[in-house]
Parts: C-alpha cells; structure tokens; sequence
C-alpha cells in the first residue's frame, strides 16, 4: 500500500512506497499527528484532509494512491510535540 503525503501551503508532495518487512502501512485519520521529514527537517504536522486519487480516465476506473493532506507551516518541533505528552 502507498500514499502521498501533500503540503499544501509548500507545494510538496512527498510519496510513501512499500513498507519494510514486517510492518504495515495504515494511512492516517484527520486530526491525526504524524511526523513529516522534508528538506533534512522533522516536524510534527496535523492531518488536515484523507482521499483517495481515482482515475476515472481509464476503463475500468484506477484507484491511485491516498493523499494526505498537511500544513508544514503548523508543524511542530518533535522534542517539544514529545514533552507536552509526557
């Protein structure tokens, strides 16, 4: 399973491919906290929106990749985003 992760206020699309053995992709809920690493920086952003991308172009219809839309601008520092739950 894939998805893309889209941040909307810097253009970016950042796509998630085959997981490592043993371990199982789940796409993320809205509201949901994730860490994003993009450009040599970490952050945890805040799910805003989930879809699915289907083509409807193609016959039969082509369900795409899941997108997962986040701010980075909202991101926030890891080792704070870990203080506040501890």
């Amino acid at each position: 399973m894939s998805y893309q992760i889209l941040m909307v206020d810097q253009n970016a699309t950042l796509t998630l491919n085959s997981s490592a053995p043993k371990h199982v992709y789940r796409v993320p809920a809205v509201g949901e906290h994730i860490l994003v690493k993009w450009q040599n920086q970490t952050k945890v952003c805040e799910v805003e929106d989930v879809w699915t991308h289907v083509n409807l172009d193609q016959n039969p219809p082509y369900q795409g990749a899941v997108q997962v839309l986040v701010r980075w601008g909202r991101g926030m520092d890891p080792t704070l985003y870990v203080k506040r739950f501890r």
